[in-house]
């Protein structure tokens, strides 16, 4: 009994899992921090702008982020003797047990314009973002390898605990400002004005289970309660059928965010600072739903399968199954309500750099990027902060200026994901600038094997920018 009760919590444990979705950080990059060329470094850092430009315009251009402590080799692995491939479950959850995040960004750079005015310079820009990712609760790895054995009686095991967050689409406009205190210092602000497209936050979900005294049954007990907003309005025609159409390309969930940066440089080196997205995120007002579970009473106890129930004659009775089955079913069945506003904060990320100048066209020198996902929420009244994870990169950073064309960054990352370290990562970025006109540029940073398929962290970005009035750098 106790194998079979094992197996039913296992399954609905997976369900609930799979049917949830997802919280997501993008990160910048260290290569585009020790850029001196390509104007999407005033990203990173507000008081940055190209050396050798008067004027700008930032074509479209993308960037992804990737991270997870899982690679494809830590999944799959091949069986030469028997000629195929099978999944190392082991190795996944002991990768896991440490509350492993994975995490996607996508940022699309639409137009960008700057100005440099010698002592302030003005930026405007806009992009389309997307974070995306998946937290996996410590409670669910330690009960796949440990099971139910120790915790009876009132001691449940916690299996969801709200860290499973969301997924969010917005777009950002920003206008920049900088100016030159003096011939060494440089500060800059951005004001960043967001609208939000589609969220999906934790509200409280959770997923508990209880196991009797005497061993003769176990109970699950699953609460779904998600926030949720789109731009998607469910209709219905006259025989029944459902669709979704765009309610509003401009919905009203607006926000503000501010950026800030400072800068020292001399002929010898360089130091700055910066500290990105500070505010208080998106306001989610426009067609909010949250999503709970369908029963008021959303639990089911097992208490193991009467084998002469199942088979009848020699063959098995599906209808004895087939309830199991429908009871599996019930605990992740779900229903959409009207909700409230509610906010959520996107991550603030503080960047710290320096750099030695060598020669006129090599500089090296340390890069730190921090994240703090303060899950910031507030629904009605009550402001919240939950799931506050901490990730950062520190990066060793090389830059190669060769005639004003070409510039060449390379680094080397350690990273960390919520406590869990990744000791080396190399990156490498180029760009090219003919006739300091057009500009085309590349980046692969953060990169834990060279084999994509097997890496665990990597950001790319590429894109094109247009230069109006260069001349040789500063």
């Amino acid at each position: 009994m106790k194998r079979n009760a094992l197996n039913f919590i296992k399954i609905a444990v997976l369900t609930a899992c799979l049917s949830l979705t997802f919280d997501g950080v993008a990160q910048s990059s260290s290569i585009l921090y020790g850029s001196s060329r390509n104007p999407l470094m005033n990203s990173v850092n507000p008081a940055f702008f190209p050396s050798n430009s008067r004027a700008y315009i930032s074509l479209p251009g993308v960037n992804t982020n990737f991270i997870s402590p899982l690679a494809y080799s830590s999944i799959f692995q091949y069986d030469s003797a028997a000629g195929k491939t099978y999944i190392n479950a082991n190795n996944i959850l002991d990768t896991l047990a440490n509350n492993g995040d994975i995490r996607l960004g996508l940022n699309v750079n639409a137009v960008g314009l700057g100005f440099n005015f010698n002592k302030f310079f003005i930026t405007v820009s806009t992009q389309a973002k997307v974070d995306f990712g998946f937290a996996l609760p410590k409670g669910i790895v330690t009960f796949l390898n440990e099971g139910n054995y120790g915790h009876v009686g009132d001691d449940y095991i916690e299996l969801l605990d709200g860290r499973l967050a969301s997924a969010r689409v917005y777009g950002e406009a920003a206008l920049g400002f900088g100016y030159n205190i003096n011939d060494n210092i440089t500060i800059g602000a951005r004001a960043k004005f967001l609208v939000g497209y589609f969220d999906l936050s934790t509200a409280g979900s959770s997923c508990r289970l209880y196991t009797a005294e005497d061993y003769s049954s176990i109970t699950g007990v699953v609460d779904l309660n998600l926030n949720n907003t789109s731009i998607f309005e469910e209709t219905t025609d006259e025989n029944g059928k459902k669709s979704y159409k765009i309610k509003s390309y401009f919905p009203h969930n607006y926000g503000l965010n501010f950026d800030l940066g400072v800068r020292y440089a001399t002929d010898l080196f360089e130091v700055s600072a910066s500290i990105i997205d500070l505010g208080p995120g998106i306001h989610w007002n426009e067609n909010v739903k949250r999503i709970v579970s369908a029963r008021e009473n959303n639990s089911f106890t097992f208490s193991g399968v009467d084998v002469s129930n199942m088979m009848h004659g020699g063959t098995l009775d599906s209808t004895f199954t087939q309830q199991l089955i429908d009871s599996l079913t019930s605990l992740t069945e779900y229903k959409t309500i009207d909700g409230e506003d509610y906010w959520t904060s996107i991550p603030t990320k503080v960047n710290i750099g320096g750099l030695f100048h060598f020669t006129k066209g090599f500089s090296a020198g340390l890069h730190f990027h921090g994240e703090f996902d303060r899950a910031l929420t507030k629904v009605g009244d009550v402001f919240k902060t939950q799931n506050v994870g901490f990730y950062s990169n520190t990066s060793l950073m090389a830059r190669l200026s060769l005639y004003d064309w070409v510039e060449i960054v390379a680094s080397a990352s350690v990273i960390t994901n919520n406590g869990r370290w990744n000791w080396f990562n190399p990156g490498v970025g180029v760009t090219i600038t003919p006739l300091r006109t057009l500009q085309v540029y590349a980046f692969l940073d953060y990169i834990s094997n060279i084999y994509l398929i097997d890496a665990k962290h990597f950001n790319i970005s590429a894109g094109l920018n247009l230069f109006l009035g260069s001349s040789a750098s500063r």
